[in-house]
């Protein structure tokens, strides 16, 4: 029997600080504990079964000199298993073979349609207008964007993300995931991408949208021209889809699709500079309000300081030797450790996201600083974009 132990036990007296130091530590585990069981499990929850419809759909796609992902990923947009829709594909100025493998396409699909914009040296223009004039070629009131870069996994892809288009409900939000590739550039970009879907979905589910992905999104064709399109948002670059459904979409007219079939892969090349911008670009936008930025706020600070009171306290105890505190301290750890594992096993498994559960452990250490980092060049962002 262990008498050292049942001494400590009897006449336990530590400082008011350090009490003070146990309490805050306790408070961020529970906080932690809070984010990992609440809000990340309900961001990979299930749908729930809905009624099949089969509403014709649009499809639109917006390509600048993506011939070869058109070539590769096209085809299986345009062979995908539902009676009606179409596939619009706006040909943004590109200088590559692009034009001449629409048209061949075209010739081979009759639900390809095309629009294309021509190169115009006085007016100068990002994705917003190709994506509005897309918008006004689709025969359809429901639509779906997409990227060049992404592929469906099956030819169920549409079956299933036209099932978030109801009666009701006017927006859909899916998930793209990036194919797995070396290097940990690759893992920490995937782990970011992850962390912060967590919270986009979460939000989402609630009933406060903040954020979707161009490359797996939809919206209808009436909500577009009755919110005025994109008329209120020509200040914001690449970045009017997460703008448009921040301040339109809500708990009535948004769904989530979360399902295997949902799910579309992107195969996009970035270098590790073209990443950090657009992580620049994103936390700009978080900026702009309080949808998803509070949430994220809250879990990193509380991840901070727990790893913070955890090593002095781990100091404190190993310097005085208090097995009671270690033994403590050792077990609330633990219970984080295998609340993380769990949920994000359970993320890892629901969105897909292949070879990356060692990436997501270590993100949990060094994530604080590439949010500090990020922070910091968050204000010269146009400084990053000359030197890109």
């Amino acid at each position: 029997m262990n008498f050292d132990l049942l001494y400590e036990l009897e006449y336990l007296s530590f400082p008011e600080y350090i009490l003070a130091l146990l309490a805050f530590f306790a408070l961020c585990i529970f906080v932690q504990l809070y984010f990992y069981w609440f809000p990340f499990r309900r961001a990979t929850a299930k749908n729930k079964p809905v009624a099949a419809n089969r509403r014709p759909v649009s499809v639109v796609i917006c390509a600048t000199n993506e011939r070869s992902n058109l070539e590769k990923n096209l085809p299986r947009f345009l062979e995908q298993d539902y009676p009606t829709f179409e596939v619009i594909v706006v040909n943004d100025c590109s200088t590559d073979d692009t034009e001449a493998l629409l048209h061949a396409l075209k010739r081979k699909y009759s639900n390809l349609q095309i629009s294309a914009i021509e190169p115009d040296k006085k007016f100068r223009h990002d994705r917003k207008l190709g994506m509005t004039i897309g918008i006004k070629a689709a025969r359809f009131d429901s639509i779906l964007f997409t990227e060049a870069d992404c592929e469906p996994q099956n030819n169920r892809w549409l079956t299933t993300m036209q099932q978030a288009f109801t009666d009701k409900t006017e927006a859909a939000i899916g998930y793209c995931r990036s194919k797995p590739r070396a290097g940990g550039v690759d893992k920490i970009r995937r782990a970011d991408s992850l962390y912060l879907a967590l919270f986009s979905l979460n939000a989402a589910k609630l009933g406060k949208p903040y954020r979707a992905s161009i490359k797996n999104m939809g919206f209808s064709q009436g909500m577009f021209f009755r919110n005025k399109g994109f008329a209120n948002y020509h200040s914001y670059a690449n970045s009017e889809e997460t703008i448009f459904l921040c301040r339109n979409a809500n708990a009535e007219n948004t769904s989530v699709m979360l399902h295997p079939d949902s799910i579309l892969v992107s195969t996009q090349r970035l270098t590790f500079g073209q990443w950090f911008l657009q992580r620049c670009q994103y936390a700009s936008l978080l900026s702009m309000g309080k949808r998803g930025r509070k949430s994220i706020n809250v879990e990193l600070l509380s991840r901070i300081f727990y790893y913070l009171s955890a090593a002095t306290l781990i100091a404190y105890a190993t310097l005085f030797n208090s097995l009671i505190m270690l033994s403590g301290l050792t077990l609330f750890m633990l219970i984080r450790l295998i609340s993380r594992v769990a949920v994000y096993r359970r993320a890892q498994v629901r969105l897909q996201e292949r070879k990356l559960f060692w990436g997501l452990m270590a993100y949990d250490l060094y994530s604080p600083l590439l949010m500090l980092v990020i922070a910091i060049a968050r204000p010269n962002l146009h400084k990053i974009k000359r030197i890109k």
